[in-house]
């Protein structure tokens, strides 16, 4: 066949009909149609077939979009021919055959009409994508060859960046909109119709299709890096709108939430798409992944800085999830990821709000206006950057110390040096807060982690560049220092918050925390106290900015220099001097501080606008207390030489001489705080000199002081009295509550700190006494004398008012709302180590002075007196842990202890004392009256609700549950055995408690003691929860008392809570074993019940067994017919009891799970006793024993008692068969006016109850 003739043939037959149609044969078609493809006319061909095909494409292009169908068939054409080049190639070394590579297969009127494609806006037609994919390959990494030039290539990725840029122009997310800006000004969408959203959104979903299709293809196009770059950042930044919706869908209006939606397929492509290829983009270029990370870094910023509409704690989430996402698929290495982090937190507009970095020095501050207000930005941004430490390490984005190899690139080789971002830390100190965390509570933390994990030459020098840049910029903004200075002493380093000034703040907590954590010892501490001296004094001048910031600092930095110079409990060395290491430099520039005070006038003269008051500030900074021991006594933590002891002296009768009493006329809040920290000093160190004169000073201040105090305290609870009476009726909460945030307003706070300050000189006073040998004392302190001791006791009266008054003025709101209560219980945080130092002086008061002060309480006529104030104050609604003690502690001792749990209208105890409230209390009382507790216990006590057992093991109202319990059984504790308060107290429990609270003490231990098979381990094994309670229950059962455990219990955490449940058990078994009894005798869950009682008898049962054979071996019966033999080794009692000619030996066996297993009762020995009384007896002391709450001595007691009874013709009740109940321990009392037989009323009632009558049980005639 001649080669026109096939041409011929081949173009006007093969060609039509091998691409007409789309249907099952067209794929063998177009195999025949390249199959027949001839290298000597292979351009002819080809020609012939793209003419054709595109005419077929073309011949509806009126109707508004190229012929779908045969795009899908001109695609197809594609694929199978790139097989064919692949076959072509296929062993050719040198020699190209026509077919064989992609450009042979170009014509120009293909790449039109891909172009052509590429370049249509919607409608798109179902195969357009595909087409243009197919046309420019890259589907796959090994598919590249391209039937388009490299110009066409480029012309149609140009267009499919400006779709998705205008997809992104049409975002109704603000930093998505500004993000189009980023791109080159060539790839603008000027020509594309980005009004109608519809459309916009088509064209979009069709450039995505073609950069999924094609994505190797345009991965090849390195010389079009920025291209490149353009494209794959602008599907990033689709993806991040899709996270973005996906975060603020329920905070959006109807509008926008509709528009989101429309173009959420879109978005959720994208994001799944970048999901499937995420391994890939390293593979990129370095310069396309540049430009990528380049783009996507400033669409963060803009949308930390720009977006208003996602909620501030959920946005820096989102933006570190985006963050470390590039990080992972965009950076090669560890210089890639810091030039991505150098560019984050590059200096912009608007960050950073406090410091301009300078990389070279790492200094330079920006200034600060004392007007500015943080930006909602920069708090994000530094939220940001919190987050980021936490997910990546403080060492990569703060400290950048894993840079020890070389980058994997060396084209940027000159450029990969990156330093340490102190500033950055700097900054995130400046800022201190933020939303979801702070620098107190996740920076510091964090960098403290970094420093303990590396040694010093690996985080030193950024250590230091932080501490000098904060420094630098307290030395520019000291003059805003001077707020913080009004604060009571001691300021320690955890009232950060008192500070305002942000450098100074950041400094202080910065430079507190590394001292604490001892990452920096004491030769550093000294190093840096020499260099802020140093800075003191410009020439002659004194640095006014340093001076105003440097008591803050010296503060946190003095107690670690302390450290130096007291090893332990002695101050001096052998020769009585100070250790000289470094020592004399800060004693040397303490005295000359104080020489530099002596010069200036009394307090009293003093006048605004003179500077000694930053000098008192600053000496006074360099004499710390620590609190020693659970009473909080104040120690001293510093040694000084009998050289400055004298001038400080000096300074203190200077204002004792020149002003007397008069300083007091001087009002100035200034004047006042000065004074009383000089106080709390001298009183320190200097009290073994102190004269007459100066405790006279010194007690007329403190008392006038915290009265004044008292005053203002009485008259808030007045206040809140008033409020809630007058308007108890209104319906209007919210004016009451406002009414109430207005009482508790304090305007004049220094009252509060000059006060805080008399309370830690009288604490401090206190603890001298109590530390001090009382020889020693006598000689060389006057306050022992007598003289002061009425001062003193006044002093701690008005010390308990004060405590008093909160607590009424919690308990007068709280009789009101829950809400009501919260305002007043929030004030006192206001002021927290104000009522701390309150509470350490209340625990330490006689039961005297806690007396003589609730009676001036209750005679001030409130609503509510002392015992509600002390409950309100225990079961705050927002607590206290150190008032919460010292009210447990106050409620627990006598002669409160009374009122606390019967009120104070009823006291069940005829041996009160006669200096207590004896005319408030009714003496009585006979046996089987009913007995009351306090509204506040019994409310707890008797209606516990079930739904507790659903909370959390540290919730508040367990908290209070235990607390009630543990004042219950403390004051059942006290009483005497067998009297009648004690026999009242308990059958109240027996009858009205609620035993839900067993329940609830081993919610605490049930989980620990299933999981790990507590009774197969040893002690060192067992776990931590266990451990604990079973210690604090052993402790309670030999000590009697479950304080030690209530003094333990802040701050509130699982095992605490499972020590405090275990003590309260262990106390319960000792007071109440028939109580524990019948509750455990009640329990249905075989496995609950086996844990319990392996728990009891392991750690429980031995304490409680030896206890009582100790009580009954020591227990006087005082009676020749009587008599009690103990076997410890046997746990066994043998009672031997005789009368007349007649006797008998029982026998009791304690069980190895005493109490929770009945006592084993048995008879040894008879003489003279028939087998019916035989019975009765073993009956009767098996009854005694079981129903006997309290110790088995008593049990024992009783039951000798009974037959004593018997014997004396005392007629036993015919319905229990015994003189004594068995549970109560009366008497028969209530008698039949008919048959005159006597009955116990318990067992009368019981009877009347059971059989629905009220006759008599023998003669039946009516009672």
């Amino acid at each position: 066949m001649k080669l026109e003739y096939f041409l011929q043939v081949y173009k006007e037959t093969f060609v039509p009909w091998c691409l007409r149609g789309h249907n099952c044969t067209t794929s063998a078609r177009l195999d025949l149609l390249l199959a027949l493809l001839d290298d000597e006319c292979f351009s002819e061909q080809w020609r012939a077939i793209i003419t054709y095909a595109i005419d077929l494409v073309n011949s509806k292009i009126d109707s508004g979009s190229m012929d779908s169908n045969h795009l899908a068939v001109l695609g197809m054409l594609f694929d199978k021919a790139r097989n064919e080049i692949r076959i072509r190639k296929f062993g050719e070394d040198s020699f190209h055959p026509p077919g064989s590579l992609p450009h042979h297969w170009h014509h120009e009127l293909l790449e039109a009409t891909a172009v052509s494609v590429a370049f249509s806006l919607p409608p798109f037609g179902t195969s357009d994508a595909q087409f243009v994919c197919s046309v420019l390959g890259g589907a796959t990494e090994g598919n590249l060859d391209s039937f388009v030039s490299r110009k066409s290539m480029t012309l149609i990725f140009r267009e499919v960046l400006r779709k998705l840029v205008s997809f992104i122009l049409d975002s109704s997310f603000s930093s998505v909109k500004q993000a189009s800006a980023l791109f080159d000004s060539e790839e603008n969408c000027l020509g594309l119709d980005s009004k109608n959203t519809g459309n916009v959104v088509d064209m979009a979903r069709f450039a995505l299709q073609i950069v999924e299709g094609s994505l190797f293809c345009l991965r090849a196009l390195d010389e079009e890096s920025g291209l490149v770059s353009n494209i794959s950042a602008a599907v990033f930044i689709i993806d991040w709108e899709y996270r973005m919706s996906v975060a603020v869908e329920d905070a959006l209006d109807d509008e926008s939430r509709k528009k989101i939606k429309a173009r959420m397929d879109i978005c959720e492509s994208a994001h799944g798409y970048l999901s499937n290829i995420s391994n890939l983009w390293k593979s990129f270029s370095g310069d396309v992944r540049k430009g990528i990370r380049s783009i996507l870094i400033c669409t963060i910023r803009l949308a930390i800085f720009r977006e208003d509409k996602l909620d501030n704690k959920n946005f820096a989430s989102l933006c570190c999830m985006m963050m470390t996402d590039v990080l992972e698929r965009l950076c090669q290495d560890q210089y890639e990821e810091q030039n991505l982090l150098d560019l984050l937190l590059s200096k912009g507009d608007m960050w950073p709000w406090w410091i301009t970095p300078d990389l070279n020095s790492m200094e330079g501050l920006s200034k600060s206006d004392t007007e500015r207000i943080y930006a909602n930005g920069n708090y994000k941004f530094v939220s940001l950057i919190d987050k980021l430490i936490y997910k990546l390490g403080l060492h990569k984005v703060i400290a950048c110390d894993y840079l020890d190899i070389l980058p994997l690139s060396t084209k940027d080789s000159a450029n990969t040096k990156v330093t340490s971002r102190a500033w950055v830390a700097a900054e995130v100190l400046c800022t201190w807060k933020w939303p979801e965390g702070s620098a107190a509570t996740s920076f510091l933390p964090q960098l403290v982690s970094f420093a303990k994990s590396r040694n010093y030459s690996s985080y030193g020098s950024i250590l230091d560049s932080i501490f000098s840049i904060l420094l630098d910029g307290a030395l520019i903004y000291g003059e805003n220092c001077s707020q913080s200075l009004l604060h009571a002493w001691p300021t320690l380093g955890e009232d950060m918050e008192d500070i305002e000034e942000p450098f100074l703040r950041g400094l202080v907590s910065f430079l507190f925390t590394l001292l604490k954590e001892n990452i920096w010892g004491p030769e550093k501490a000294m190093a840096l106290f020499q260099l802020l001296v140093d800075k003191l004094f410009i020439g002659e001048a004194v640095n006014s900015n340093c001076l105003r910031m440097l008591p803050s600092i010296l503060c946190v930095l003095v107690p670690t220099l302390c450290q130096r110079s007291i090893g332990s409990s002695e101050c001096t060395n052998k020769d009585g001097k100070p250790d000289p290491l470094n020592e004399n430099q800060m004693q040397d520039a303490v005295k000359s501080w104080i020489h530099r005070i002596l010069l200036f006038p009394s307090l009293v003269t003093w006048q605004t606008g003179e500077d000694m008051e930053e000098w008192f500030h600053l000496v006074f900074s360099c004499y710390p207390l620590k609190a020693t021991g659970g009473n909080e006594i104040m120690k001293l933590n510093r040694d000084i030489d009998h050289e400055e002891r004298v001038l400080l002296l000096n300074l203190f009768r200077k204002q004792r001489n020149e002003s007397g009493r008069s300083i007091a006329s001087n009002q100035l809040p200034m004047v006042q705080i000065l004074l009383s920290k000089l106080m709390v000093i001298c009183l320190g160190y200097c009290w073994r000199e102190f004269d007459e004169e100066d405790w006279e000073f010194l007690f007329f201040h403190l008392r006038c002081w915290i009265e004044s105090a008292v005053l203002v305290m009485e008259e808030v609870a007045e206040n809140v009295n008033e409020i809630v009476t007058e308007h108890s009726s209104s319906d209007n909460a919210d004016l009451i509550h406002k009414k109430l945030e207005e009482s508790v307003l304090i305007s004049d706070n220094s009252l509060i700190n000059i006060s805080k300050n008399s309370v830690f000189s009288f604490s401090f006073l206190c603890g001298l006494l109590e530390l001090q040998p009382t020889e020693d004392t006598d000689n060389l302190n006057p306050s022992r004398t007598e003289r002061w001791d009425p001062i003193k006791n006044q002093i701690l009266e008005s010390i308990l008012r004060l405590f008093f008054s909160t607590g009424i003025a919690e308990a007068i709101a709280g009789s009101y709302s829950f809400e009501a209560a919260s305002i007043i219980s929030a004030f006192r945080f206001y002021h927290r180590s104000f009522w701390e130092s309150v509470a350490s002086s209340v625990l330490k008061s006689p039961p005297h002075t806690i007396d003589e002060a609730a009676k001036s309480i209750k005679l001030w006529g409130l609503s509510k007196g002392p015992i509600s104030s002390l409950y309100a104050i225990l079961f705050s609604s927002r607590p206290m842990p150190s008032l919460q003690l010292a009210a447990f502690a106050v409620l627990s001792t006598e002669p409160v202890s009374k009122l606390a749990v019967f009120g104070e209208g009823i006291a069940p105890c005829s041996e009160v004392d006669s200096n207590t409230y004896q005319e408030s209390i009714n003496l009585d009382l006979s046996l089987e009256e009913d007995i009351h507790l306090t509204k506040e216990l019994s409310y707890i006590i008797e209606k516990l609700p079930y739904d507790v057992l659903d909370m959390d093991l540290v919730a508040e109202q367990r908290v209070h549950l235990f607390l009630a319990w543990s004042l219950l059984l403390s004051h059942l504790s006290s009483l005497p055995s067998l009297s009648n308060p004690r026999e009242r107290l308990v059958q109240y429990i027996q009858n009205s408690a609620n035993p839900l609270i067993l329940d609830c003490l081993f919610q605490h231990l049930l989980s620990d003691l299933s999981l790990m098979h507590v009774l197969k381990k040893k002690d060192g094994e067992l776990p931590n929860i266990i451990s604990e309670a079973a210690t604090a229950a052993k402790c309670s059962i030999t000590s009697g008392s479950v304080l030690f455990s209530v003094e333990s219990l802040w701050p509130i955490d699982p095992v605490k809570m499972a020590a405090f449940a275990g003590a309260i058990y262990g106390l319960m078994l000792r007071l109440l074993p028939a109580y524990v009894w019948g509750w455990f005798s009640d329990l249905r869950d075989r496995s609950t019940s086996s844990m319990i009682e392996s728990f009891t008898r392991t750690w429980c049962s031995p304490p409680l067994v030896a206890n009582e054979l100790s009580l009954i071996k020591t227990a006087n019966f005082a009676d020749e017919n009587f008599s009690v033999s103990v076997s410890k080794s046997a746990n066994e009692v043998v009672a031997t009891y005789t009368k007349d000619e007649t006797g008998m030996d029982l026998i009791i066996r304690l069980p190895a799970s005493y109490p929770l297993r009945p006592v084993d009762v048995d008879c040894m020995r008879s003489l003279g006793i028939s087998e019916v009384k035989q019975r009765k007896w073993l009956m009767s002391m098996m009854m005694f024993v079981r129903n006997q709450n309290g110790a088995l001595a008593e049990a024992i007691r009783v039951w000798k008692r009974n037959f004593d009874k018997e014997f004396e013709g005392v007629e036993e009740c015919p319905i229990c068969y015994s003189v004594i109940h068995t549970v109560n321990h009366s008497l028969p009392r209530l008698a039949c006016k008919t048959c005159k037989h006597k009955f116990h009323a318990a067992c009368l009632y019981k009877w009347f109850s059971t059989s629905h009558k009220s006759s008599c049980p023998l003669c039946q005639s009516p009672f």
